[in-house]
């Protein structure tokens, strides 16, 4: 039977927006999981253009709870801090953002920043958000050599971005930056919403995908593995035959979780229970 290892599946926060940051640490160590990807949204971790909060209490208070932080993700898919931003105001507030962003991961220890290049609007011109969002990768990509952390940039579906919704086009882009520290993550419901498969990822980008948002949906949902028709097993025997050995985070973002959200966790991490193994607990 396929395995993964315990520090690979990795817990995600937004179901948890209206919790405090100890509270969802708290359930998501008590539901088994020992590595979650911080998203920097309120009430969590705050972040903008100017600086962010102190992260040593909050990096403290996740190792406290028998918690690393693998993945530091800002939030980046609504106004004002987008990857693609078309007004130059705009676009340069984002840059010093996500800048903010990549110093504020390596201070919580993380090896890996997320995000997208949403920010385009749907009546522009395709290349002109394209070379945008290879000007900016480019920019970001010296400050995360910098830091040590990689950026990790995955697809969205259609009603998010114009742009980079596909494996082709991200493909593309990630030659086009062509930066060690810009590589690729995968989002299950992205790719599933863009009609692909797991098997052609792999095929695609073999290991420059160094991420992944490994959740269930029908095809649109991030939703609890069980509630949705994605094939689990199949799916991590992908993952297995192709040495992916990164981490499988649980972006659930449906709102039936928000009341809830610890009881969403526990019944998702035990989706995983035939798979985990304690061989190799070392962080990822």
């Amino acid at each position: 039977m396929v395995q993964i290892r315990r520090k690979q599946l990795c817990a995600m926060g937004i179901h948890y927006l209206y919790y405090p940051l100890e509270y969802m640490l708290e359930a998501q160590a008590k539901a088994g999981f020992q590595t979650i990807e911080l998203v920097g949204q309120a009430p969590h971790f705050l972040l903008d253009h100017t600086g962010f909060q102190d992260p040593t209490p909050v990096r403290q208070m996740a190792e406290a709870a028998g918690l690393s932080i693998g993945c530091f993700t800002p939030e980046c898919a609504v106004y004002p801090y987008t990857m693609c931003s078309p007004g130059q105001g705009g676009h340069d507030r984002s840059m010093e953002y996500f800048k903010r962003g990549l110093e504020a991961a390596e201070k919580l220890g993380a090896k890996r920043l997320l995000t997208n290049c949403i920010g385009g609007t749907f009546d522009e011109e395709y290349e002109r958000v394209y070379d945008r969002a290879v000007n900016s990768l480019s920019l970001l990509a010296k400050t995360a050599a910098d830091c040590g952390v990689t950026i990790a940039v995955e697809t969205v579906r259609p009603e998010e971005s114009r742009c980079i919704i596909t494996l082709e086009e991200l493909k593309r882009l990630l030659k086009d930056v062509g930066h060690p520290n810009v590589k690729a993550g995968l989002d299950t419901v992205a790719m599933a919403v863009a009609g692909e498969t797991p098997e052609e990822w792999f095929a695609a980008l073999g290991n420059g995908i160094v991420h992944t948002h490994f959740v269930d949906g029908r095809p649109y949902g991030h939703l609890v593995w069980g509630d949705g028709l994605f094939p689990l097993e199949r799916y991590l025997e992908v993952l297995e035959k192709n040495g992916y050995d990164g981490l499988l985070s649980q972006e659930i973002t449906d709102f039936r979780y928000f009341a809830d959200p610890a009881a969403a966790d526990e019944r998702n991490y035990r989706a995983f229970l035939p798979y985990i193994t304690e061989k190799g607990g070392e962080s990822v």
